[in-house]
């Protein structure tokens, strides 16, 4: 065969090959699409929530002997300060303050005290009855966001962590 007709075939060839090598390419990404499309979605990871901690965590009370509390801007919390074992916190109106011992299962108040101001829309109307069970504490629970006062099997006040 003559050199001339040799190149005509040569650039069919390598177009034809050209086009081939493109169609497989489309091809393959095509079946790569189809299968992300069509694979399950990967399994969600559950990732426990770290255990809340008695001290260092603002504990809004949500139930006092038994009686539940409305949430409101004035509700009453307590925060157990771990560095010097220092008790603050709210009765709804008056400010909070004593000291605390704290071991596993075990808790005890001191010296537990409150301002005294007047509040004339009833946000202390629970205070008595927090001071008394700060006052009666033996021993807590925690169960996920939830802390109860208790003293032996009673229990005297449930609170709630507060969401950050």
């Amino acid at each position: 065969m003559s050199p001339s007709l040799l190149i005509p075939r040569l650039r069919i060839a390598r177009s034809t090959f050209a086009s081939l090598l493109a169609m497989l390419a489309l091809g393959f990404a095509g079946s790569v699409f189809c299968a992300a499309q069509s694979a399950p979605p990967p399994a969600a990871v559950v990732v426990p929530a770290a255990p809340v901690s008695v001290t260092e965590t603002q504990w809004n009370l949500v139930e006092i002997d038994g009686e539940p509390i409305p949430a409101g801007s004035g509700r009453p919390y307590i925060y157990l300060q771990e560095p010097g074992d220092k008790l603050s916190g709210s009765g709804g109106c008056n400010r909070l303050f004593g000291s605390f011992d704290l071991s596993p299962g075990w808790l005890q108040f001191h010296s537990v005290a409150s301002t005294k101001m007047a509040c004339a829309d009833g946000s202390q109307r629970h205070e008595p009855e927090l001071l008394q069970a700060l006052n009666l504490t033996t021993s807590y629970r925690v169960s996920g966001d939830v802390l109860e006062l208790r003293a032996d099997e009673r229990v005297l006040a449930r609170f709630q962590a507060r969401k950050k």
